[in-house]
């Protein structure tokens, strides 16, 4: 199991997203699946992203709704998962 972290910004974006409407089971179901480190299936086009992005994956939620994390470990060695970003391409990549 990795040990979940998050940014500010993605706890921003998660309340945001609450209030929004969207079926925030969604997105706590693929965290989980993540933290747990089963594979995501194929639907939700879970890839590593380059250029400046290099360091984060993402994957996407539903439609155009994606989520940002960063698989890393910590310095006891133990399996990280940090949690950038969760919003549309506009809002996260410009």
């Amino acid at each position: 199991m990795r040990i979940p972290k998050s940014t500010k910004r993605f706890r921003r974006d998660y309340k945001r997203i609450k209030k929004s409407g969207k079926d925030i089971e969604k997105l706590k179901a693929i965290m989980l699946r993540l933290i747990q480190k089963k594979t995501l299936p194929s639907e939700f086009n879970d890839h590593q992203l380059h250029g400046k992005w290099k360091y984060l994956r993402d994957c996407h939620v539903e439609g155009d709704w994606i989520l940002l994390y960063e698989l890393g470990v910590d310095n006891n060695n133990n399996e990280t998962i940090t949690f950038h970003a969760t919003n549309n391409h506009e809002n996260l990549f410009g």
